[in-house]
């Protein structure tokens, strides 16, 4: 199962992208396995979704106005912590991005990668929801209206969590649907952590998880 939908599914093969490991081995092992699945459990039309909802680009254009205001001492005391403790945890996980798979796979990295995923969607928003100028900014989404910064970066926020809880439904549905089968769940390190405590969270007695650098 892969971090994809089904449409990325059915082209997979289609664009060959050599930086992909994901995708390296996965089209390595299916050429030495044809008759093994290859299934999506990402949310339908993730990217298109975020567009219509007016979430992207308001994530990115949020966070650089955000630099903005901090580069230039305009956040007020409480909020410069805020977005000092979320440079921090960036500037951590770009340094563990240059160790090997395994380390990325540790979980001292899976708490710094959990904190610093909770900063961004819980902890940031406050600071959009509290300076004025975020609500005052806006960008216009496919059919035309107008969002607020605020608006599309809390948008961006709550998508967070209902993204991974579709992602644990259906790779809990596969699990249904194909038990006893071993499945290999494919996703992004940042993922990693919450998809676990989903599947602990809705465990149904159908499925074992077992990671593979433990």
């Amino acid at each position: 199962m892969q971090e994809n939908d089904s449409a990325q599914i059915a082209d997979y093969a289609k664009e060959i992208r050599p930086t992909s490991n994901e995708q390296t081995a996965t089209l390595q092992y299916l050429k030495k396995y044809p008759k093994t699945l290859s299934l999506p459990f990402e949310f339908e039309g993730r990217n298109q979704y975020r567009k219509d909802h007016g979430m992207v680009p308001a994530d990115n254009l949020t966070i650089q106005l955000m630099d903005s205001l901090y580069g230039k001492g305009l956040l007020n005391p409480y909020n410069k912590i805020i977005y000092e403790k979320y440079k921090e945890a960036n500037e951590a996980l770009v340094s563990f991005s240059k160790t090997d798979i395994k380390t990325l796979n540790s979980l001292t990295f899976e708490t710094l990668n959990r904190y610093r995923q909770f900063t961004q969607h819980h902890d940031i928003p406050k600071i959009s929801d509290s300076e004025a100028i975020f609500a005052n900014r806006f960008m216009t989404k496919p059919n035309g209206e107008k969002i607020s910064y605020r608006d599309g970066y809390r948008l961006w926020c709550n998508f967070w969590d209902l993204r991974n809880n579709t992602m644990a439904s259906n790779i809990i549905k596969a699990a249904n649907k194909y038990k006893g089968k071993r499945i290999v769940v494919l996703t992004g390190v940042q993922h990693k952590y919450y998809l676990k405590e989903l599947l602990e969270k809705y465990y149904d007695g159908n499925y074992t998880v077992i990671e593979y650098f433990r």
